[in-house]
């Protein structure tokens, strides 16, 4: 029996320990802690299950739209090519072969560096720049007397029957229309800044450097060396001769120019320039800048005289001078002369051959002006003349006119002529062999194999004739060609 008893009784026992030692229930601050940790995980679930949500949507947006634009570049891609986008190309390759062909034109708005064709940035800053220039080589075959071998200086033919005149022909190799050029834009706080400078290598008989333009551009304003205001670079005939049209205003001096946009395509532009007077038995004096004075207006709009398109400018200058000078044996006395000018000048496109055919021309007239065309630049003394007996300046009256004509064969393939005349209005105290006229005519043709190449081929001829009525003639050839870069 004592077996059976004693499981109950330990069983008892146990029992009884147990009762003695309940366990604790938790207190009513550690539950409460415990609430509020619950609802606040709860809280951050619900929010990252409403961000999964959006996330999904914004996926499935993404997927359709990444869907739709593969579509429709399948679309595209089996579509044969418009015709407007092809033109549209071909459209820039022309304005691009213009900008590369085309000489250094009249300096227009400064553009914003980071929209400057054909330039790099300079690595560390916001400026931009651009290098050009050109490489021309020229074969001059002078068959007539001419008192240069290299280019055709109307002014510089000798007279029949004078030493000069017996000069045989020559032949002569020139590379020093080469040039470079350094285009630099930079923004600024008040816009874009430029400057331009270049030189070739036609500083006498050195080839040594010579500048040629060297200027800078701020809104408006430009100061430095380029083409004078009374200038139209644009209306200068297609051609390899390095001296240029005998009558055509076509010169790079100092300056300070401001220019005003009219309307859209109509320019106003105004500067004071240097005036360097080049007088007969005188010595020049600057005392008093010439003051310039032109409107440009841009041919985009009108046609005109029905076979003329449109396209191409009108230009008209005028010009106001003192032509300041030291008489020989008095240093210390300068006398003075008025000089005024003006000039039309432009190019007007044709409405035959797809409106490639084009015409140039210019009309320059005025008294004191001779440094302004090129045939009396070169040769020197034609702004006036020094009286010894009256002890005066006496300034001399000239009128200059040019027409060239363009004609395109093929594509790359074009020929221009032109026809220059150069008149002075001699005075009584001026010597017999003293400069009356010149006229001057070109033919050529050029082949433009590749864009920046041309090849040109040109026959030159003009004759001189002095105030006795005396007269020579001359003519020459030229072949060359020019890479520009």
């Amino acid at each position: 029996m004592m077996k059976f008893m004693l499981p109950a009784v330990l069983s008892f026992a146990l029992a009884s320990a147990g009762a003695q030692e309940p366990t604790p229930e938790p207190s009513e601050p550690a539950f409460e802690e415990l609430s509020q940790i619950l609802l606040q995980q709860k809280e951050i679930i619900e929010a990252q299950a409403k961000e999964l949500e959006e996330l999904g949507k914004r996926l499935s947006e993404v997927e359709a739209l990444a869907l739709s634009s593969h579509n429709r570049l399948e679309e595209i891609a089996q579509q044969p090519e418009e015709a407007t986008v092809a033109g549209a190309v071909e459209q820039r390759l022309a304005e691009l072969e213009q900008q590369v062909q085309r000489i250094p034109e009249t300096p227009t708005a400064v553009e914003e560096a980071d929209e400057f064709p054909g330039s790099f940035q300079i690595p560390g800053t916001d400026a931009a720049l651009k290098v050009g220039g050109q490489v021309r080589l020229s074969i001059v075959k002078t068959m007539g007397p001419l008192g240069v071998d290299d280019k055709f200086v109307t002014s510089s033919i000798p007279i029949e029957g004078s030493q000069d005149a017996g000069k045989g022909s020559r032949l002569t190799f020139s590379a020093r229309p080469s040039r470079l050029n350094f285009d630099f834009r930079t923004p600024t706080g008040v816009g874009s800044v430029r400057a331009f400078i270049e030189a070739d290598f036609a500083s006498g008989d050195s080839n040594a450097f010579r500048l040629r333009h060297a200027y800078g551009q701020w809104g408006s304003f430009l100061g430095g060396q380029t083409w004078s205001t009374f200038s139209d670079p644009e209306a200068e005939p297609d051609g390899i001769d390095f001296e240029g049209l005998n009558a055509i205003s076509l010169f790079r001096q100092q300056q300070i120019r401001w220019t005003k946009a009219l309307r859209e395509n109509a320019f106003l532009a105004v500067a004071v320039e240097n005036p360097s007077p080049d007088v007969t038995g005188a010595t020049g004096v600057n005392q008093v800048p010439d003051v310039v004075a032109r409107i440009h207006l841009d041919r985009e709009e009108f046609p005109l005289f029905g076979f003329l398109a449109k396209g191409g400018h009108l230009q008209a200058a005028v010009l106001g001078r003192q032509i300041r000078a030291e008489p020989p044996d008095q240093p210390n006395e300068t006398l003075s002369t008025a000089g005024f000018g003006a000039n039309v000048s432009g190019q007007m496109f044709t409405e035959w051959r797809e409106g490639r055919d084009n015409f140039t021309f210019a009309v320059n007239g005025g008294t004191g002006i001779g440094r302004y065309i090129t045939d009396l630049g070169s040769l020197g003394g034609q702004d006036a003349v020094y009286d010894p007996e009256t002890d005066s300046l006496e300034p001399l009256t000239v009128f200059a006119s040019y027409l060239g004509f363009q004609h395109w064969w093929s594509e790359g393939m074009r020929s221009t002529w032109t026809y220059g005349f150069v008149n002075v209005d001699n005075l009584e105290i001026q010597t017999p062999d003293s400069l009356d006229q010149t006229n001057r005519v070109t033919a050529n043709f050029a082949w433009s194999p590749i864009l920046r190449v041309d090849l040109i081929l040109e026959y030159l001829a003009g004759t001189r004739k002095n105030k006795n009525g005396e007269s020579g003639f001359s003519n020459q050839v030229q072949v060359g060609g020019t890479f520009r870069f």
